[in-house]
């Protein structure tokens, strides 16, 4: 596994972008834990240490070991969830199948008894693999609930299933941009490259941990090297339009949004898919299950 990470600086006509990809977990985890310089200049008190525990959760220490793993807050219901929706709305696809040729591993009996040409098995031939980017926005709005965020990463993790379960290889990324004045902060996590399988505890802190977008990413803001007084109240959202600029976002990438803009309400899951998916227009790409038919059985 890649644990490198890189910052590039960027000026252009109006904005300057600090954009920091994390190839992995462990390479968040490793930066951290050199502990970067604050940049005092902009950031003189350090919020990713003093913000309360009710508001950000853990201190800042400990988030920095949730990283790889062992993040237990609600973790028992999310998957308890995550196993009963996928259960429901996850079904095999894409085998492959035994067909007669010419040529192949093994006797095709039915048709050595019958005498036709093609007395031979052969597996039928695999779709070429497509593949896939999962960009995922951890920012959210101060009233979303607990409720609404676990929903998001388990239907999250559910497109992910589905996904690969039609052929398609998944770069699953979480990331964080913010502004102020002239200057754009990126900060992107790769959670899974397209050979990897999906490791649920380990997604699990990113997706769902307050203490991931409140310490961990705020942390890793006060390293930055900007100029502007960002300290006062650390940035705003970055709008949709400068976001897809600046992470040259393609066409083909799937971008999840905010629960509040993905359509998530956090009280029931199958209502919740059922707005998640319309919203990304994947009907063309693979078999969409029909989540509220789900919900009308599981009731």
């Amino acid at each position: 596994m890649q644990t490198t990470s890189f910052l590039v600086t960027t000026t252009g006509e109006k904005y300057i972008v600090c954009r920091i990809l994390f190839r992995s977990l462990t390479a968040l985890e490793l930066y951290l834990k050199s502990d970067p310089k604050v940049n005092t200049l902009v950031f003189p008190s350090q919020k990713s240490v003093y913000m309360p525990e009710k508001f950000a959760g853990e201190p800042l220490d400990k988030a920095i070991e949730y990283c790889h793993g062992g993040y237990e807050k609600g973790f028992e219901v999310f998957l308890r969830m995550k196993k009963e929706f996928d259960a429901k709305t996850v079904h095999a696809q894409g085998f492959r199948h035994s067909v007669p040729d010419l040529i192949g591993s093994r006797p095709h009996i039915p048709n050595f008894v019958a005498g036709t040409p093609k007395t031979m098995a052969r597996m039928d031939r695999a779709k070429e693999r497509k593949f896939v980017k999962i960009l995922i926005n951890l920012a959210y709005s101060g009233d979303t609930t607990e409720e609404q965020i676990r929903n998001r990463g388990i239907l999250t993790l559910n497109l992910v299933t589905l996904l690969e379960q039609h052929q398609i290889g998944v770069d699953l990324y979480a990331f964080e941009g913010s502004y102020f004045k002239n200057e754009i902060f990126l900060a992107e996590v790769r959670l899974k490259n397209p050979g990897e399988v999906i490791n649920v505890g380990k997604c699990y802190f990113p997706l769902c941990g307050k203490e991931f977008i409140r310490r961990i990413l705020v942390r890793v803001k006060e390293s930055m090297p900007f100029r502007a007084n960002w300290g006062i109240g650390y940035g705003g959202v970055l709008p949709a339009a400068l976001l897809s600029e600046c992470m040259k976002i393609n066409k083909e990438d799937i971008v999840i949004g905010s629960p509040i803009e993905m359509g998530i309400e956090g009280k029931d899951i199958y209502k919740d898919a059922e707005s998640f998916f319309a919203k990304l227009h994947l009907s063309d790409s693979i078999v969409v299950p029909e989540f509220l038919k789900y919900r009308e059985e599981n009731v």
